[in-house]
């Protein structure tokens, strides 16, 4: 059976960031779309066996070195003719996608396998990870201005964040753990609890309001989007995640959320 491509694997994986690529340039959506399919290969390593108690984060880690290892070296990527390293090597050494932005992603996807100690070094992880990921289609996009790539950065955190509140039960079910040891002791927890134990109702609106308000003030303002539409998409379904409430499981986005991308992405362009 032939192997997806990298925007087959973007749309089936991450259809939120998929979508928001959809109005970028055509000339670097395809550069968005590795980069989207990447982001998807990283978080599959973030998610512990059934027997991930016994072998701790020690398969997600060799999972994230080998992505290392093809980013240091692109010619790796080459020969193993794997459907994301390939293209990915491609980009990198076209100059069209830099080493080092790359591999701060996967520092932050090995600090939430290792666990985060507290909300300090959660929200360093979510700038580096989702904020990173955002920062790197607002280089696409020929944005060179720190102030506004921080502004980026900041609204791929948010994103994130907000990604989080929305489907926080199913990530905890799947065997993923996103949140701080902080968030088990604001919760009454020991850090070793189950994190199922996570989800009893109390304790779940306890743990979806701190995200809220941490995703609220990474958002930027208005005025910040304005001025980079396109980078700035995802701010858009942040902004709606972080003012609902966690989604049943099989949930899809609604036609508002579409409609409220595509309003801005049009403008954007």
């Amino acid at each position: 059976m032939e192997k997806p491509d990298c925007e087959t694997t973007a749309r089936l994986c991450d259809p939120d960031r998929f979508f928001c690529a959809m109005f970028l340039p055509q000339s670097i959506r395809g550069a968005a779309f590795t980069l989207i399919a990447l982001n998807c290969e990283l978080s599959k390593a973030l998610i512990l066996p059934v027997s991930g108690t016994v072998t701790g984060p020690m398969a997600g880690l060799i999972r994230l070195q080998w992505w290392r290892d093809v980013i240091e070296d692109p010619e790796q990527g080459r020969q193993s003719r794997h459907e994301i390293a390939v293209p990915l090597a491609d980009l990198i050494e076209r100059g069209v996608i830099r080493k080092v932005p790359l591999l701060t992603l996967i520092d932050a996807r090995e600090a939430e396998l290792c666990r985060f100690p507290d909300w300090t070094a959660w929200r360093s992880a979510m700038l580096e990870g989702a904020g990173m990921m955002q920062r790197m289609v607002g280089e696409l996009l020929g944005i060179e201005d720190e102030a506004i790539l921080a502004a980026v950065t900041r609204a791929g955190a948010a994103f994130g964040t907000g990604l989080l509140v929305r489907y926080l039960p199913q990530v905890l079910l799947s065997g993923r753990m996103p949140l701080p040891e902080e968030a088990f002791s604001d919760v009454g927890l020991s850090v070793h609890a189950d994190s199922e134990e996570l989800l009893e109702s109390t304790r779940l609106a306890t743990i979806v309001g701190i995200l809220k308000r941490e995703g609220l003030a990474f958002l930027p303002d208005r005025q910040d989007i304005r001025r980079a539409r396109l980078a700035m998409l995802p701010a858009i379904l942040a902004r709606r995640d972080l003012g609902r409430p966690p989604v049943t499981a099989g949930a899809v986005r609604g036609i508002g959320d579409r409609l409220a991308v595509m309003t801005v992405g049009v403008r954007g362009r």
